[in-house]
């Protein structure tokens, strides 16, 4: 039978857009945002906040404008979380291109690479479109396998209604004391995965990445899975991680003159890993580089898994 990669949250080919070679440019690098929530002494909000999540959308050949007014407008459903104006910033948003096809959540999970890429609504959407979320799961698992004699195609096997991504099912902020949890329903996903397609019981095979370009949006340049705190939980970090990442046009879509897509591969967000569900990853965020990851979050956003 067939080896097909499903996704969990469907996986980010934009995050190896790398080995297609990337131009960072200078917008890459690391630079402050002006953006700021209101949090701790300064919140307005003072009692817990129920995030709305956000579907995502189709992105494909429109311009970078129409993203950031979009992303404004999203940004606008929790104003009480904002201290002052939102601006997307240009070190995140500023490379991307109009008029260019986006990954889509169909491309990767049925077609990979090639014409057929940007099939489907746009994965990154997902993370644009709910800016609050600062710290998101991106998983992948290898290995499920699917019945050629029921699906003998891959458009048959996409019309089937295997699920497209396990998107959160909850997400609340509590801005006094400066944290965050994320609720991922795995065990749900993969039950109904199960229903058209097989695929492996260890969850130890389930390489997760971390993508967290809202935190950077949001003044937080450094990340650390925290390995005191986090549990069943794989490749939790040893180090400080400056957060990098962006979006830009690259060439691991295969499409003709290339996909906006997430950049770059950084050692530490990714290929993290679930012993066994429940799981916690417990993701501690600072403004400025701390002395080790030990050192009290400016930010902590709490990743269960269930």
């Amino acid at each position: 039978m067939p080896v097909l990669r499903l996704l969990l949250v469907a996986a980010s080919a934009s995050l190896v857009a790398f080995l297609g070679g990337i131009n960072y440019g200078h917008l890459g690098a690391q630079q402050n945002s002006s953006n700021r929530m209101s949090l701790g002494a300064q919140a307005k909000a003072q009692n817990s906040v129920n995030l709305a999540i956000n579907g995502p959308s189709e992105y494909d050949f429109h311009t970078r404008s129409d993203i950031e007014n979009l992303r404004k407008t999203f940004v606008a459903q929790h104003n009480e979380l904002l201290l002052y104006q939102y601006t997307p910033m240009p070190a995140i948003f500023g490379q991307i291109e109009d008029g260019k096809a986006w990954w889509g959540l169909e491309g990767q999970l049925f077609y990979d690479s090639g014409n057929r890429s940007p099939d489907g609504l746009s994965e990154e959407s997902r993370f644009v479109n709910n800016p609050f979320l600062l710290v998101c799961a991106n998983m992948v698992i290898d290995g499920y396998q699917y019945d050629t004699s029921k699906y003998p195609t891959k458009e048959e096997l996409a019309s089937a209604g295997l699920p497209l991504e396990c998107a959160p099912s909850q997400a609340v902020i509590y801005p006094r004391e400066q944290k965050e949890e994320i609720t991922y329903n795995v065990s749900n996903f993969m039950r109904a995965s199960a229903k058209i397609v097989d695929f492996p019981k260890q969850l130890g095979n389930a390489p997760f990445d971390v993508v967290a370009y809202n935190a950077r949006d949001f003044g937080f340049n450094y990340l650390a899975v925290s390995p005191r705190f986090s549990r069943n939980i794989n490749k939790t970090s040893d180090r400080p991680i400056e957060i990098s990442q962006f979006i830009h046009t690259g060439n691991s879509c295969g499409y003709s003159g290339g996909c906006n897509n997430m950049s770059p591969y950084i050692e530490g967000l990714h290929e993290l890993s679930l012993k066994a569900v429940p799981a916690q990853a417990v993701v501690y965020l600072w403004r400025s580089r701390p002395n080790s990851v030990d050192q009290v979050p400016d930010f902590m956003v709490t990743l269960n898994f269930i």
